[in-house]
Order: C-alpha cells, then sequence, then structure tokens
C-alpha cells in the first residue's frame, strides 16, 4: 500500500514537473516574440537590409514574419540596390568565381572528364596555396565534353549556363552559388531541332535590368543552311515572368563572330559582328542590346579595325569599360592589344593600352585586380601577364598535383569573374522569381535539420547490420 501511495506521488510530481516546463518554454517562446515584434517592421527592414547574404538565408527561419520579408521581391530588390550602389565595396572585393575544364588520365583506367568550380582571392596567394572553397556544381555532368555547360554569361553571383546539346532535357539554367540555389529553365521557342528554320548557330547575352529589376537572358538564333540569314530570330527570357517571346525591335543585320563570348556593361550585352556573305564592304562593328528598352544599337570600333577581316577579335570588361581585344593571325609573330572606351558609345574615345608580348598565345582570359591580365598558350597553361614590366608567371591551379596523374585542359572553357553576393533566386520556381516551391516557413525549418536526420538514419543502419553479422557469427560457431 505504501508503495503504491509512493508511485502515485512520483507521478504526480512528474506531472507537475513537466506541466511547468511546458509553462516555462511557451513564456519564453511569446517573449522571443515580443522582443522580435517590438520593433517597427521599417526599423527591422533597414537592419536586416545591411546584413550580408549567408545571414539573411539564415534569418529566414527565426519567424514568419521575417521569412516572409526576406523573401519577398520588394526586399531582394532593395537589397540588391544597395549592394550596386556601394562602388567600394565593388571595388575593394577581390573574391573571384574560377572554373576550369579538362579531362584526366590514369594508368589502367578510362579518361575522366571533369569540370571544377572554386571561390578564390585575387591576390597573390592565387595559385601558391590551396586557401580556396570548392562550389559543387548543382547539375549532373556528363562523360563527354561536348555537352558540357557553357557560361553564356554572369551578374553578381548569378551565373547563365547553356546547352548545345540537342539532347539534353535543359537546354538553360541559372545558378547563385551564394544561396545554394539553382533552376532549369524552360526551352525556348526556337531550338536547334525547329523544323523549317534550321538553325544553324545561336549566341546569348546575359544581363540586369534596374529599372525591372529583372534578370534577362538574350538570345540571337541564325537559321539557314550553308549560309546563315540575316536578320537572325531574336527572343528573350525575363526571370520575372518565367519564360520566352520575341523582341519586336529590328535585329542587327550582322553575324556574331564564331566563339564570341558577350559581355554585359552599361546595362546592355555587347558582341563584335562582320557583316553577312555577300555584302560590297567589309565592315565590323560591336553589336549592344539595351536590357532596359530591349533595342539593339551599332557601337563604332576603332577605324583601324574596321576593315580587316584577318582580325579575330572578342569584347571584355575592365573597370567598368568596355575593352576590345584583337588578336592578329596574319603575322608570323602573333600580337594581342588591349583597346578601352573611356566615354561609353563615342567611337573617338577608343584609346589603346598596352600590347600582350607572349609567345604561342591562344586567349585572354580576365584582368586582374593588380592590373595583369590571365591568359592561355598553345599549351593550355594559365599565365598572369604584367604589361608594365612584361613579365609572364605560370599559375598553378589544379588540384590534380601528382606526377602519376596527366591532366589536359579546355582553354576555351577557363572562366574567371568577379564574384559579388546577392539574393536573386532565394524565392525563384520553375524558372520564375516569386515562386512559392520549396520557400514556406516550415520547409525551411526542416531543411535544417536533414543533415542530422540523414546522418541519424545511416548511423542506425550501419549498427544494425552490425548486430545482425555479429549475431550469424555468434550463431554459427555456436
Amino acid at each position: 500500500m505504501l508503495i503504491r501511495r509512493l508511485k502515485l506521488l512520483l507521478s504526480r510530481l512528474s506531472l507537475i514537473s513537466k506541466t511547468r516546463r511546458r509553462r516555462r518554454r511557451r513564456r519564453r517562446r511569446f517573449s522571443k516574440k515580443e522582443k522580435v515584434n517590438s520593433l517597427p517592421n521599417e526599423v527591422v527592414e533597414e537592419i536586416l537590409i545591411r546584413l550580408p547574404v549567408k545571414s539573411l538565408v539564415r534569418f529566414r527561419c527565426v519567424c514568419k514574419d521575417w521569412f516572409s520579408l526576406i523573401s519577398s521581391n520588394a526586399f531582394i530588390a532593395a537589397h540588391t540596390s544597395r549592394a550596386l550602389s556601394r562602388s567600394d565595396y565593388i571595388n575593394k572585393s577581390n573574391r573571384v568565381l574560377f572554373r576550369y575544364v579538362g579531362t584526366v588520365f590514369l594508368k589502367y583506367f578510362p579518361p575522366r572528364h571533369f569540370q571544377y568550380f572554386s571561390l578564390r582571392s585575387d591576390d597573390g596567394s592565387f595559385g601558391r596555396n590551396r586557401n580556396f572553397i570548392h562550389l559543387k556544381y548543382p547539375f549532373d555532368i556528363t562523360s563527354t565534353l561536348d555537352i558540357l555547360p557553357n557560361i553564356v554569361g554572369s551578374w553578381n553571383a548569378l551565373f547563365c549556363f547553356a546547352y548545345d546539346n540537342p539532347y539534353r532535357r535543359y537546354g538553360y539554367s541559372l545558378w547563385n552559388p551564394s544561396i545554394h540555389r539553382a533552376l532549369s529553365l524552360p526551352d525556348p521557342n526556337f531550338t536547334l531541332w525547329s523544323k523549317s528554320l534550321h538553325i544553324c548557330k545561336h549566341f546569348h547575352g546575359f544581363g540586369y535590368d534596374p529599372s525591372t529589376n529583372d534578370v534577362k537572358l538574350v538570345r540571337l538564333a541564325y537559321h539557314g543552311l550553308p549560309i546563315p540569314k540575316v536578320p537572325p530570330l531574336v527572343e528573350i527570357y525575363t526571370l520575372n515572368t518565367g519564360c520566352w517571346r520575341a523582341i519586336t525591335s529590328p535585329a542587327p543585320s550582322y553575324i556574331v563572330r564564331d566563339r564570341c563570348l558577350s559581355v554585359f556593361v552599361n546595362r546592355a550585352s555587347h558582341w563584335v559582328a562582320l557583316t553577312a556573305p555577300g555584302e560590297r564592304t567589309f565592315r565590323n562593328v560591336i553589336v549592344a542590346f539595351d536590357m532596359g528598352d530591349e533595342v539593339f544599337r551599332e557601337i563604332a570600333m576603332p577605324n583601324c579595325f574596321v576593315g580587316k577581316f584577318y582580325l579575330n577579335m572578342t569584347v571584355a570588361v575592365r573597370d567598368g569599360l568596355l575593352c576590345l581585344v584583337p588578336f592578329n593571325q596574319q603575322e608570323q609573330e602573333q600580337s594581342v592589344s588591349l583597346w578601352i572606351m573611356k566615354e561609353y558609345g563615342i567611337g573617338e574615345s577608343w584609346t589603346k593600352l598596352f600590347n600582350i608580348h607572349i609567345s604561342g598565345l591562344k586567349r585572354v582570359v580576365a584582368f586582374r585586380q593588380n592590373g595583369e591580365v590571365l591568359v592561355t598558350n598553345r599549351n593550355v597553361e594559365l599565365l598572369s601577364y604584367e604589361p608594365n614590366i612584361q613579365r609572364v608567371t605560370q599559375i598553378k591551379f589544379c588540384k590534380f598535383s601528382s606526377s602519376e596523374i596527366k591532366t589536359r585542359f579546355v582553354e576555351c572553357l577557363f572562366f574567371w569573374d568577379k564574384y559579388l553576393e546577392s539574393l536573386v533566386l532565394l524565392n525563384a520556381k520553375d524558372g520564375v522569381s516569386g515562386g512559392t516551391a520549396n520557400t514556406s516557413y516550415a520547409s525551411a525549418r526542416k531543411g535544417k535539420f536533414a543533415y542530422s536526420i540523414t546522418s541519424l538514419a545511416l548511423c542506425t543502419s550501419y549498427y544494425m547490420l552490425t548486430f545482425f553479422l555479429f549475431w550469424g557469427i555468434c550463431d554459427e560457431l555456436i
């Protein structure tokens, strides 16, 4: 009888303690909520808009109000505009995203193709140590180099990829590594396998429209065999609408040069183009597409390059200014020079900066923050050229450093661009900005514990398997 009473007393005490704990937890929750909601919404927004991207992604789990605020289009646009207005931050940022593609040859194994993304510092430590961050590409990498994605443009750590293989399911994709978010875009209206069009080549331009806070991808598709017809078919994809549409403005009557990547500067994408076959006079020109007005315009290049057909020219960006890199292939000793447009849109402002004297030069990759130029040679080596003293330094960047492993790189797939974090794609769904898939407050909370739950399940399975194996061995011995 006494034991029963003691058990009953203990059960009541435990129930009282549990009730008190629940009340304390509720009080703490309400107190936290009151503290969060004690500040006006305008003050909270002004505080959050000054925080870095990594902190904002974590702070979405604080409460539902913060989640809806940080995930809204207005907050993302305001955060992006503030980051772009801070010129001191943009100029002092030395982080770059570096990508290289190659093939590894091992003994007794077939060659393996790889694609490697890393976040590095653009200073003297680049290539001398392993102080970098590896970024995992979110899509699958195939075993052939023919269908590896090409980076057609980037803007504020938002990268646009294009697949030229018609058998791949998704032709275009966007990736924002700063928030670990990627999405596939719908197929364009004019594809490589469209009937009666015979699309033979296409070129892309990627950029941002600050007037509508929208990310846009423009595509120039040339059709007709064996000679492409002009003007090309032009269509544009906007992230806010999530679909492709045709451009009504007249397209340029020029053909973009092969292997000419576009650059985004002054709210427009730029290509180097030439007159179509059959024209009486040959002419080189820079074609620009304004992302805001969605119209094409011509930009005059230096007069000494207008009528020279043997020059292989590309456009680039240096210190926020439009550049031209003419590559003379006719001379015995190949020469490359750098021209810069000091006043945008004025042809007379073209100024020659310097020549690049490197034997076997193949391609200019990028311009570094210290004034040096990244180039590749015929041996597919990455070199850093200092124009003032004409010094050439080879950069070691590959993670495969063993003497038993042979590596061959693809020089046209080197990529180097400044890395600035942004919240773009945070609320995107299926190629549309402002979607709700996987963006609920509950899913954000669940994602916080996904790794721990997976680890617990793996450990449990491992110990159960070990136990049954041990039990079976003991049973056999007995």
